[in-house]
């Protein structure tokens, strides 16, 4: 059902305005529309899933147990304009329930949001939509190290996932005031300690992130 090797799959050809439209046609039944709801979200709900654990088949079988649920519960599933925060807060729920109940001393709160591997492109990377350098990349790896776990998941749905502050508010569990200040506390200390980061990345990286 899934593609196993996420590495050469191929470019989605559904647009995030068409997202809507397929998820509407996988409710009816229609098998192509899931397989491109599957090939549409695979590779990025597996980098978002990465950052919680390093454990690839745990993080495998909650994506299977993710679009699997998805296929046969299909007809009780609702319509929804917020497809991607769904599939999102979804898959963060079934990893966190698997990682607690494999660690009788984990618990929601000590689940973190990890640092990617250096031989992979980075969320942060994707998400300022320009090429940085080796350097500049490793630079700002760092300085988002340096931030909370909250803080740095904030980033990566606002910048990678592309959602808004309403829709990372619901994946996290927390109102939109406490996303907009995540992402103001985790900016600014982007900026303050990389001020010519603004000239790299835009000025709409800090100026269009605490009204939508």
């Amino acid at each position: 059902m899934l593609k196993p090797d996420i590495r050469h799959q191929p470019q989605s050809t559904w647009e995030k305005t068409d997202e809507t439209l397929l998820w509407q046609q996988f409710r009816e039944g229609h098998q192509e529309a899931f397989q491109g709801l599957v090939q549409h979200f695979y590779r990025e709900l597996h980098f978002y899933g990465g950052r919680f654990t390093r454990d690839s088949d745990l993080l495998k079988d909650c994506l299977q147990d993710l679009f699997l649920d998805l296929w046969t519960y299909r007809h009780k599933i609702v319509q929804t304009p917020y497809v991607r925060p769904y599939l999102y807060k979804s898959l963060r729920r079934k990893i966190h329930r698997e990682m607690m109940r494999h660690s009788a001393t984990m618990s929601e709160e000590s689940v973190t949001f990890d640092d990617v591997s250096s031989e992979e492109i980075t969320a942060e990377q994707a998400l300022i939509r320009t090429e940085l350098s080796d350097y500049q990349t490793a630079r700002l790896n760092a300085l988002l190290a340096q931030l909370s776990d909250r803080q740095r998941e904030a980033i990566h749905l606002k910048f990678y996932a592309e959602l808004s502050n309403d829709e990372i508010a619901d994946v996290l569990a927390v109102n939109k005031q406490s996303v907009a200040n995540l992402l103001h506390r985790g900016l600014s200390r982007l900026r303050e300690s990389w001020p010519s980061l603004l000239s790299l990345i835009g000025s709409w990286l800090l100026n269009e992130t605490f009204t939508k």
